[in-house]
């Protein structure tokens, strides 16, 4: 038997080239790496989820109508008039959430042992019922409905700005238990903290070099390139573009950027950009509905810290992610992700449903 040496042939040649190269990609907001397995890659619709059925609630659920006192009392609801509060008669309520990780106290204390710094978690924990109707996801409501819940989403932003203790304001939606909703009635939370997160600072600390490099909005050139490339794109509408980013972290993440530039979430034009916001989440998370059979998902909406000076620096954003896949040994280990679907190939997945559900050409 001739024994292969490595100087004599390399080891590689007994693997067929019939794969493409995987990919690193990297993002330019926050210049983070992303790998994407193609040699690995899988159809987007293998992610289909088994069949299930809405149903009614199988327990005395404290966010469906006539169960008002289940819950601490509301600090927001549009309702019939002449309707009493913390009564039936709604169509969108707030309350605070009865097993909050912050609270809203006068005066938060910070302390160290040694290196060690700690201090309390000042702020407030909301949930925004997103109708009385326990089995109508965002798909499935009526489109003044969703706008319903950005106009709530804004008051409750406008709202908690204004307090001076408070530094962030997240708003997100957790879709499915996988992705952590403990509830089955449709609902959003709003955290208003006492500190910038670190996710944001990366965005900030990136998109703060881009200008310094570029002269320009590191979002604003994301939008622009994503729109001149084309494979990535969704949907647009007058006021918003959605996209699967180039250096998508998971299967279809997706984003949905203003065309305005604009720091704050709170900042939203609520008589151009409300209903034009509202089609755009609604669309794509109806194609997510309709093509992957009612994945878990999480969206959260980057608006800037509240007490940054970052009109030109930053530009708000929601960030769609469906819980498809799992963060393993080498996500935790290394931060970096391994995306196994081309992003190109679920923005084309999801472009299709929507054509096909608002009538545009392909």
């Amino acid at each position: 038997m001739q024994t292969l040496r490595h100087n004599e042939t390399s080891l590689f040649a007994y693997f067929p080239r019939s794969f493409a190269l995987p990919q690193l990609r990297q993002d330019l907001i926050t210049g983070r790496w992303v790998a994407v397995a193609t040699e690995r890659a899988r159809r987007p619709d293998s992610f289909t989820q088994a069949a299930k059925e809405a149903v009614a609630a199988r327990d005395v659920c404290p966010f469906c109508p006539g169960h008002e006192s289940m819950t601490p009392p509301e600090v927001l609801a549009y309702r019939a008039p002449g309707s009493p509060a913390n009564g039936e008669g709604w169509w969108i309520r707030v309350v605070p959430n009865l097993y909050a990780a912050f609270r809203l106290e006068a005066d938060g204390q910070e302390r160290r042992e040694g290196r060690f710094s700690q201090r309390d978690a000042i702020g407030a924990c909301e949930v925004l019922i997103s109708s009385p109707d326990h089995r109508a996801p965002t798909p499935l409501l009526p489109r003044r409905q969703v706008e319903e819940i950005v106009q709530s989403y804004v008051d409750r932003y406008r709202h908690h700005a204004q307090n001076p203790a408070l530094e962030h304001v997240l708003i997100l939606y957790n879709h499915g238990r996988p992705a952590g909703a403990s509830l089955e009635h449709p609902h959003s939370q709003l955290y208003a903290i006492n500190l910038v997160p670190p996710t944001f600072n990366d965005e900030l600390g990136g998109a703060r070099r881009f200008l310094d490099a570029q002269a320009g909005c590191a979002f604003c050139r994301t939008m622009e390139d994503e729109r001149a490339a084309g494979s990535r794109i969704v949907f647009e509408n007058d006021a918003f573009v959605v996209f699967a980013p180039f250096a998508a972290r998971t299967p279809f993440e997706t984003w949905i950027m203003p065309r305005r530039h604009r720091a704050s979430f709170g900042e939203l034009d609520l008589s151009s950009e409300k209903a034009a916001f509202a089609e755009a989440l609604q669309l794509t998370l109806t194609a997510l509905h309709e093509g992957l059979n009612d994945p878990p998902f999480n969206y959260y909406i980057h608006s800037a810290p509240l007490k940054a000076s970052v009109d030109r620096d930053y530009h708000w954003h929601l960030e769609l992610i469906p819980k498809l896949s799992t963060a393993a040994g080498f996500e935790l280990g290394t931060g970096m992700w391994i995306n196994v679907v081309k992003p190109e190939d679920s923005a084309a997945f999801l472009r299709d449903r929507i054509q096909k559900k608002v009538g545009q050409p392909a």
